[in-house]
């Protein structure tokens, strides 16, 4: 005979006891904890302002990190005087110090940077077109000036050969300066600049350069003044250092432009490009362009060689304008303007350090 099954007993499931009183209670203690840390934050921001700001630079960011830091203690003693934390774990407190530290940063960062604070000079991007000019040529001083408070003033002055003293007017367009010197007096040599930038604050960089004027900006080394030439001949220029930048040296024959070719520290051309003809006397006047771009504005000017150059082209020389004349290469190009991150950056460390409080609370 078959044993019967025990039937089995049925478990009854009970739900734990909600204690109301003590959930409203810790509920107020946390919000209580919360905004004593930040106010706390808050406080130890403001106080370390001035602290930061009488610093040295190399050192300001370690020690307003460490006094940050050594504030931790006293901030322990605030919560636990005011609030029952006998339950408080490592997460509890790691996630408390986590918002103390991330209040203190955003103030301080708020309060070192306009409209609060600004120590930072203005920032001086400059230009000088050419640095050689020929005689009966203008030179552009060109500066891109920016603050992050605002400009105040901005001014320019040039030392001649002579020791003359000159302030020239400008024009400015989105932070961009523009002189141009003209040396009427057509003086040769050295002349030294000096662009002054002061901001609202008061805070003031300057910038120096150097240009010159000489009648060898551009000289012809070979062959001499007056050759007789074939499509074969090697026509060199010496050119100076016009620009930092890049530069395009051409030449003129009835009005057809020709660009030189740089060959080690010459530029060279011959009469093989087109423009040329044979059995002539080929008048030419050699230029060059000087380009400069802030960012995505150009600045140029040209370089006039002051000499006229003549050459006779041979009269039996069938090849003399035969060949298409070179493309000018590796000149500057506008460029994007790079945006510096700023707050962006805060606003990163911000919501790691908030995802990785929350992760360790939960």
């Amino acid at each position: 005979m078959a044993k019967r099954r025990k039937v089995s007993e049925e478990i009854e499931f009970k739900f734990p006891e909600f204690n109301e009183e003590e959930f409203v209670k810790k509920e107020k203690r946390n919000t209580k904890v919360v905004i004593l840390t930040f106010i706390f934050g808050l406080i130890i921001g403001i106080v370390s302002q001035p602290l930061w700001a009488g610093m040295s630079e190399n050192i300001r960011w370690p020690l307003i990190l460490l006094f940050a830091l050594f504030m931790t203690p006293f901030l322990y003693k605030i919560i636990t005087r005011i609030a029952d934390t006998s339950d408080y774990t490592r997460k509890n407190w790691f996630t408390l110090y986590s918002s103390y530290l991330l209040t203190w940063v955003t103030v301080l960062i708020i309060l070192i940077n306009p409209p609060f604070y600004d120590e930072t000079p203005p920032l001086i991007d400059t230009a000088i077109l050419p640095i050689y000019q020929e005689p009966g040529g203008t030179v552009k001083i060109a500066a891109y000036i920016t603050d992050n408070f605002g400009i105040k003033e901005v001014n320019l002055s040039i030392e001649s050969p002579d020791g003359e003293r000159i302030y020239l007017p400008y024009i400015e367009n989105n932070s961009l300066y523009v002189w141009e010197f003209e040396n009427k007096d057509n003086l040769l040599g050295r002349f030294n600049l000096t662009i002054t930038a002061i901001d609202k604050n008061g805070n003031k960089r300057t910038a120096n350069g150097t240009f010159w004027y000489s009648e060898d900006a551009i000289s012809l080394a070979y062959p001499e003044n007056g050759s007789t030439v074939n499509h074969a001949t090697p026509i060199r220029f010496d050119v100076k250092e016009l620009s930092k930048d890049n530069f395009r040296v051409y030449y003129l024959v009835d009005g057809n432009e020709i660009n030189l070719t740089k060959s080690g520290n010459l530029y060279e051309t011959s009469p093989a490009y087109k423009g040329w003809d044979k059995g002539r006397n080929v008048t030419i006047t050699v230029k060059a362009e000087v380009i400069h771009y802030f960012y995505d504005v150009k600045v140029n000017n040209t370089v006039i060689d002051s000499s006229m150059y003549i050459f006779s082209t041979d009269p039996n020389d069938n090849y003399i304008g035969t060949e298409t004349p070179p493309k000018a290469e590796k000149l500057p190009l506008p460029e994007q303007k790079r945006i510096t991150p700023g707050f962006e950056i805060v606003a990163l460390v911000m919501a790691v350090i908030l995802v990785v409080a929350w992760k360790r609370r939960k």
